[in-house]
């Protein structure tokens, strides 16, 4: 009898630490989709993970930038810049569509919390310009609200430009952005 209750005791024992554990690490998390990897963020400071396209294959970096935002790039047409602070969605509409030089074209999304469209550089100054998709979302998960954003312009100056497919990319990946709980002090 004494080991029937021994062994009850540890099965319920063990159930309580896996439910603990996944309650911490994202229960709730969506699968991963295909060709994807999911990124744990906490090193870099930003306590959470995101989906972004396999790294096994592809050259690939995260940064962090001294303002706080982080930077990953994967390949040659995944450059986001992720922080927890940005402006609304309206302002950032306003300053697209106030743009001069990259007027907006199409707005593949256009939300209270996404932004997905096209610009092009005016004709009259650039005649061979060519279409550039680019995406700006807030992402609210619980009580945290993400600012995520295609690079248009590095640090060092160079200007990147995305196709629709690599910025539809992109904008998948924002979406999986999720808070992690921090790790517990025992």
């Amino acid at each position: 009898m004494r080991k029937k209750l021994s062994l009850c005791a540890l099965v319920l024992a063990l159930l309580a630490m896996n439910s603990c554990k996944n309650s911490q690490s994202g229960e709730n998390e969506v699968p991963i989709a295909p060709g994807m990897v999911r990124i744990d963020l906490t090193k870099w400071h930003l306590p959470a993970t995101i989906d972004v396209p396999d790294t096994t294959k592809k050259i690939y970096g995260i940064v962090e930038n001294s303002d706080g935002s982080i930077l990953i790039n994967v390949g040659k047409g995944f450059y986001i810049t992720i922080n927890v602070s940005g402006e609304s969605v309206g302002m950032k509409k306003n300053d697209i569509n106030g743009d001069d030089l990259n007027k907006p074209k199409t707005w593949v999304a256009n939300d209270s919390s996404n932004l997905f469209y096209s610009t092009q550089k005016d004709t009259n100054a650039f005649a061979n310009a060519k279409e550039e998709f680019h995406i700006y979302c807030l992402v609210k998960k619980g009580n945290t609200t993400y600012y995520v954003s295609d690079l248009q312009q590095g640090t060092d100056g160079t200007v990147y430009t995305f196709s629709k497919e690599q910025a539809q990319t992109m904008f998948n990946s924002a979406k999986t952005l999720t808070p992690v709980a921090p790790p517990t002090k025992n």
